[in-house]
């Protein structure tokens, strides 16, 4: 026997084939966890859950949840401080949580299916297996559901009526007042708020997902002599339907004050630093043709939706999938050099080719890649690169 009570420890990650299987299967959780959710609400309350983004943005939860329980560095980005935060904050909003309880019960079912997913993966498996799995999920489920309890009380006290600010509270705060982020709301795109008249400042944690907006044309490359383009509303993930700012805008410190920062850099760069000699490459695929799905049809979200999940299939476990607008996708590759990304080029472009046809024809993607250390050595000149390249893709011919 151990001397003294004992202690609770800290369950390690957990890498298994099961993992690999069921990330490919991100889709079929997330809709497993949208049955469970509609299975234990009343009947009532059904249109809320199925109005919500939980079908779209549903399966990147899935896939977050299980490369949490392989690897810490995954389980990192869900915590506080990391960029998957915010993604883990809004489990509630997906699950059309009404309050505390319900936000509580939505990560239960979440856990719950993919607890059962995991154990029909395992063939005869070591019992000592199945407890640090178990452990594991527990860890992970609990990180989701205190994001997605904190993420419900800001909303809430935002909502709720106080005191006009005229600005927002700095660290040190001012006579009346408290300091640090005590003074100030951190809404649903990680931006810093006061009650009352809205006014917004970026924050560089990652915080996404409002509600969605519609589609938009995916944006031209940036040439010599062009015009610039117009921005657009971003429907990346996590954060469908934010304003979108300019690639130079999210580089820079201080970006236009209702613009927020690109959250899904800071993963970039991230990724960048704790590479060290292990290649890294950034990926841009782009959906040919989407200004004119947009306007031929009235309801393009199917398409939309097919070039996603065609992404989703080309991908690999080590891959981050982060979607720009319904069109625009970027993949950041990790231990993946010049030849890999060829291979994952070619991957997407396949997936994207043999996705259902629109309008009789197979849909097309352009894809472009920047190498770290070759093409770039920040996230801007990665950017940048993998934009330039994607345009000679397309003008080229996609394939």
């Amino acid at each position: 026997m151990y001397p003294g009570p004992p202690r609770r420890r800290r369950a390690r990650p957990v890498a298994d084939a099961s993992l690999d299987a069921l990330l490919d299967r991100s889709e079929d959780l997330a809709k497993g966890w949208l049955l469970a959710l509609l299975e234990q609400a009343p009947l009532d309350d059904a249109p809320r859950i199925l109005a919500t983004d939980l079908t779209r943005d549903g399966p990147r939860v899935c896939e977050a949840l299980l490369r949490a329980i392989g690897s810490d560095a995954d389980q990192h980005r869900l915590e506080p401080d990391g960029p998957l935060a915010p993604l883990a904050g809004r489990v509630g909003e997906l699950a059309g949580a009404a309050g505390a309880r319900d936000t509580a019960q939505a990560v239960d079912a979440l856990q719950a299916v993919v607890w059962s997913a995991l154990r029909a993966e395992l063939r005869d498996p070591d019992p000592e297996l199945v407890s640090q799995l178990a452990e594991r999920l527990a860890q992970v489920s609990a990180i989701m559901r205190a994001a997605a309890l904190r993420h419900g009380e800001t909303l809430a006290t935002a909502e709720s009526p106080g005191p006009v600010l005229s600005a927002v509270p700095r660290p040190g705060g001012e006579p009346g007042g408290r300091a640090g982020s005590e003074g100030a709301l951190v809404g649903s795109e990680g931006a810093v708020a006061a009650p009352g008249p809205p006014e917004v400042a970026p924050q560089p944690s990652e915080a996404r997902w409002p509600p969605a907006a519609a589609p938009s044309p995916p944006a031209t490359a940036s040439r010599p002599g062009a015009a610039a383009p117009p921005s657009r509303p971003a429907a990346s993930l996590p954060c469908p339907g934010a304003p979108e700012p300019h690639l130079r805008a999210w580089m820079s410190h201080e970006p236009a004050a209702a613009e927020p920062a690109a959250l899904w850099v800071g993963a970039l760069r991230e990724e960048i630093q704790r590479t060290g000699t292990a290649p890294l490459s950034l990926l841009l695929a782009e959906l040919e043709d989407a200004e004119r799905v947009l306007a031929v049809e009235s309801e393009p979200t199917t398409t939309f939706n097919e070039f996603t999940h065609a992404l989703r299939r080309a991908v690999r476990r080590q891959d981050i999938l982060v979607c720009e607008t319904h069109s625009r996708a970027w993949v950041i590759a990790r231990d993946t050099g010049r030849s890999g990304a060829r291979s994952l080029v070619e991957r997407i472009t396949r997936a994207v080719h043999d996705s259902p046809p629109w309008r009789g024809a197979p849909p097309l993607a352009s894809v472009g890649f920047a190498v770290l250390g070759e093409d770039g050595r920040t996230p801007a000149e990665l950017i940048e690169a993998a934009e330039e390249d994607r345009f000679v893709s397309s003008a080229g011919g996609a394939v």
